[in-house]
């Protein structure tokens, strides 16, 4: 019995580790700054990059995201950038090309 409750313990300790080191305490995660990226495109995404950065010392989601038009030629590609304060999940830019 000893033995089994240590392993439940560590196992809970592993768990509530794992949880602080995702996302530090007021910092939105990668899922939902994605999906705030996500509302801003119009097309289907074929990838999508979520990486930490800064922006004059800001700590930034920066989400890039890539897809086509519908009907838009294979050698055709829309590319969309956007920066989201990682703080408040504000949008902080929009790029496009």
């Amino acid at each position: 019995m000893r033995s089994l409750s240590g392993v439940a313990g560590l196992a809970l300790l592993v768990a509530v580790l794992g949880g602080c080191v995702r996302t530090p305490a007021g910092e939105i995660g990668r899922d939902r700054a994605v999906a705030i990226a996500r509302s801003q495109v119009s097309f289907q995404p074929s990838s999508i990059d979520a990486v930490k950065a800064s922006v004059a010392g800001r700590p930034i989601w920066r989400v890039t995201i890539r897809g086509r038009l519908p009907g838009q030629p294979a050698e055709l590609f829309e590319t969309r950038i956007i920066e989201i304060d990682r703080a408040s999940g504000a949008i902080v830019s929009v790029a496009r090309s």
